[in-house]
């Protein structure tokens, strides 16, 4: 079964779609999507999940797909407040164990929320965005701050976004913040990333306590729209099955 839903973080409606099984269950793992995308690209996730018996919530982003706000006004900061939106909407429908997946910009929200008071009992990144700074170091920042236009051809953008988005990301930039994170973590990324390196992967794990590094061979940033979404999708499953 898949149910629309709506939840409310402070004064925005935020949209999503709960996936579930024909039977009780008390886990569930929260998808969140990547940059300048929706729930929708999480369906692939959702659908692999609800074959093994394991609801999901796939929700938009603030500013994204169906839910409040102009996407020009997205930040993170509004994202992690998406997130614990969605954990509690979760919590209120009975779900006792959570789970949090992050695509890209998603596994940066997820680290966010839980460095921010978000309780989850497992988490799979893939392909994360874990260094902020980095992946717009070659963006012109004065053009950007006097525009209003994010322009970074290396990502392939040219996109209206405030410039408070990337002041707002610094803030939550910090590798040494991420030794709070103790939540047991799969990180799959994959070897010839070129949007999101996996060196940044790489780097992350030497401050989590309790994470694994999974890397695919060849795979680069879109780690579902191949031959590698099978080893992908597996992995994710096998990960929530045995740590949820």
């Amino acid at each position: 079964m898949i149910d629309q839903v709506e939840m409310m973080a402070g004064q925005r409606r935020i949209i999503g779609d709960h996936f579930r099984y024909n039977g009780r269950h008390d886990s569930i793992v929260i998808l969140m999507h990547g940059f300048v995308s929706s729930k929708e690209n999480n369906y692939m996730v959702a659908e692999a999940l609800q074959e093994s018996n394991i609801d999901s919530l796939a929700f938009d982003f603030n500013g994204h797909g169906g839910s409040d706000g102009d996407f020009a006004d997205f930040t993170l900061t509004k994202a992690i407040e998406d997130c614990k939106a969605a954990v509690e909407f979760a919590k209120s429908k009975g779900y006792e164990r959570i789970g949090l997946f992050g695509f890209s910009i998603g596994g940066f929200v997820a680290l966010g929320a839980m460095k921010n008071g978000v309780k989850a009992d497992s988490a799979v990144l893939c392909a994360p965005l874990s260094d902020f700074h980095a992946i717009f170091g070659g963006v012109d920042l004065k053009e950007w701050k006097e525009s209003g236009m994010l322009r970074a051809p290396n990502l392939g953008l040219s996109i209206r976004l405030n410039y408070s988005f990337y002041e707002d990301g610094m803030n939550h930039n910090s590798y040494e913040s991420y030794s709070k994170v103790t939540v047991p973590m799969l990180i799959v990324h994959g070897t010839n990333d070129d949007i999101v390196p996996i060196s940044q992967s790489e780097e992350l794990i030497r401050h989590l306590s309790n994470s694994h590094l999974l890397k695919i061979n060849g795979a680069t940033h879109n780690l579902f729209s191949n031959e590698y979404a099978g080893e992908c999708l597996d992995s994710i499953v096998k990960w929530f099955k045995a740590k949820l």
